[in-house]
């Protein structure tokens, strides 16, 4: 890659990988140790693994998209808050398909190493998916739910 801001790395991954559903494309933007701090679903090492997982994902919302809503950049530092609406088609965490549409909002952080990722901290509104799948109702959703 060319000399790029932070801010372009991150859009130009989450085109041509997330919005893509590309796993080939993981080398280009991930440094081969590349780690994904994912809070409650968990941890990823390796640019291979993580692009394994999100092939996985994917498969169980193949039209996966995610709108960025703001993004922000200090130092190797770039934070993005997206909105990412998917079909249910697949298995998802258990979870037998049932062509429900989800919505959730994400805040990813990460850092920069040389043009490409080298770290990836998500918080993401898994509770929203599980809503949105009718599989839990959450005590102070009622309200806001769709």
């Amino acid at each position: 890659m060319t000399s790029e801001t932070g801010i372009a790395v991150v859009r130009s991954l989450i085109q041509n990988f997330f919005n893509a559903h590309d796993p080939s494309v993981a080398p280009r933007y991930f440094t081969p140790d590349f780690r994904w701090h994912g809070g409650s679903v968990g941890d990823y090492e390796g640019a291979e693994t993580y692009a394994k997982a999100m092939s996985g994902f994917w498969s169980a919302l193949p039209d996966a998209h995610a709108t960025e809503l703001d993004a922000f950049e200090a130092g190797d530092r770039v934070t993005m808050r997206f909105r990412v609406e998917a079909t249910h088609q697949g298995l998802l965490w258990g979870i037998v398909p049932t062509g429900r549409r989800v919505q959730w909002d994400a805040v990813m952080i990460y850092r920069i190493q040389g043009n490409k990722i080298a770290e990836q901290w998500a918080a993401e509104d898994w509770c929203a998916i599980l809503r949105d799948l009718k599989v839990f109702e959450p005590p102070f959703g009622k309200s806001g739910a769709r």
